[in-house]
């Protein structure tokens, strides 16, 4: 209960002996009193029972080696020979069946794309034959993500990724394989995805400015930083890059040489270039490990020894991000078939977020958004204006700020688009109206009524894009 958010109440067993229905204890205005609790109680004869209304209590059994169970004395089981709390020791032994001999293990796994068993040995060949594109790999980590359970996170919208990621390492019992619920601290929405969405597409891009550095559109190495080792953030940090499975964006913003650590957990010191560290370390060359006198006829051998120096110092980061990356079991998907999932991955071909993109998911007149952002955007390519982006547009009536990656919501993908005319008529006279987004179901209606010319248009549609995040409608 030490990580338990979003409230609890009281709660009152009443009727007979058997099985009995609990009663919430209404609290008063200002929380449970003592005197309200004596008097619901009998003068503290009943049990009372904690209920937390947003999350479900973890009641599975402690492990044997819990820190709970320290001081207890132990006794070893003669057919495991695992040691155990002698209190937990007689229903054990009924139990226990002793340890498999290696003849007796059951080998068999199931391969997640197609739900048959195959033996471990030759999951690898098997799944290689299936494993030949993006899409079945995104596919294949959908598979992954557990229906049955919900992962559920309170957190602000304010000083992500650090809040995000302490509020998913507090959580001990959930999965991060189960479906994700997001809850924003302050705010009266009820996560149907949009808002999932929405905490997935910021993470991610606080992660990359976070912990990566190099230049944009070229590929990142992870940052140097032994705190975020040793707290295992990498291994955190990997959790969340692969929210592409729960609909987030890619993390294609790794290095070429990153990305082929992590297929194979080995540096291809053929493949790294200058441009890879020369500028971030060339004035560390003595620190970097090259003896040599530094001269103009030895430039070739320094710039080894800094490239050489910079990339093996990120190995353990990067072995931190590998292990993490076993959670959805892509380690092996990667190693069996690297080309699948390397636009994924590495900058250069995952669709950009542009006018035309939002245009083409429209279900009603394109039209509508031609002037949304500055009319320097330039048509196909979508660039960034100053003070406004296009993917902040798709990021407001959506809830995310990219593309959908996972093919059925690729193909389902839609953004209703309504227009107002009697805004009037129904609030009465008044000067101004906004824009009115529902992103759970991607639908956005507009004030016909007050865009009349384009300068009113654009500062409405601004001033709903900057401050329109929250529910205020709710």
């Amino acid at each position: 209960m030490e990580y338990l958010c979003g409230g609890w109440l009281l709660h009152k067993a009443t009727g007979g002996s058997g099985r009995r229905k609990l009663t919430v204890i209404p609290p008063e205005t200002e929380g449970y009193s003592v005197k309200t609790l004596k008097a619901v109680s009998g003068g503290g004869k009943s049990t009372f029972y904690i209920v937390p209304p947003q999350e479900t209590l973890d009641t599975s059994p402690l492990p044997p080696d819990s820190q709970h169970f320290s001081k207890m004395p132990k006794k070893i089981c003669y057919q495991c020979n695992e040691v155990m709390p002698l209190q937990m020791l007689a229903g054990h032994i009924n139990m226990c069946k002793g340890k498999f001999s290696p003849d007796e293990t059951d080998d068999e796994v199931i391969c997640p794309i197609c739900t048959k068993d195959f033996p471990e040995d030759e999951i690898t060949v098997h799944a290689s034959l299936y494993v030949n594109h993006v899409e079945d790999v995104l596919r294949c980590l959908e598979q992954q993500v557990d229906t049955t359970t919900e992962f559920k996170l309170c957190v602000d919208r304010e000083d992500l990724p650090d809040r995000g990621i302490l509020q998913w390492q507090r959580k001990k019992a959930a999965s991060p394989t189960s479906v994700l619920r997001v809850a924003f601290i302050g705010k009266a929405g009820v996560d149907t995805g949009a808002l999932r969405k929405e905490f997935l597409s910021d993470m991610i891009s606080g992660i990359e400015s976070r912990f990566f550095e190099g230049l944009e559109n070229k590929g990142k190495n992870p940052k140097y930083s032994l705190t975020d080792l040793d707290n295992e953030n990498f291994r955190l940090v990997t959790y969340e890059l692969f929210s592409l499975a729960q609909g987030g964006p890619s993390p294609a913003f790794f290095k070429e040489w990153c990305y082929n650590f992590l297929c194979s957990g080995e540096v291809d010191f053929s493949c790294l270039s200058k441009e890879d560290s020369l500028m971030m370390w060339a004035d560390e060359i003595v620190s970097c490990g090259y003896t040599n006198q530094i001269k103009m006829d030895s430039k070739e051998s320094m710039i080894r020894a800094i490239v050489l120096h910079s990339t093996t110092r990120l190995i353990p980061m990067l072995q931190q991000l590998r292990k993490g990356m076993e959670l959805y079991g892509l380690v092996n998907l990667m190693a069996v078939n690297p080309e699948a999932c390397h636009s994924l991955f590495v900058p250069g071909k995952i669709l950009k977020v542009s006018i035309n993109i939002i245009a083409f998911y429209l279900e009603k007149t394109s039209e509508t958004f031609s002037n949304i952002t500055d009319g320097n955007t330039g048509g196909a390519g979508g660039e960034k204006s100053e003070s406004l982006a296009v993917h902040h547009v798709l990021q407001w009536m959506t809830g995310q700020s990219h593309v959908p990656i996972l093919p059925d919501e690729k193909r389902h993908f839609k953004i209703t688009c309504k227009f107002d005319h009697e805004c009037k008529e129904q609030l009465g006279d008044h000067s101004i109206c906004y824009p009115v987004v529902s992103a759970c179901t991607c639908t956005v209606t507009f004030p016909v009524q007050h865009l009349d010319t384009y300068t009113v248009f654009k500062t409405i549609m601004s001033a709903a894009v900057k401050y329109g995040g929250g529910f205020h409608r709710v």
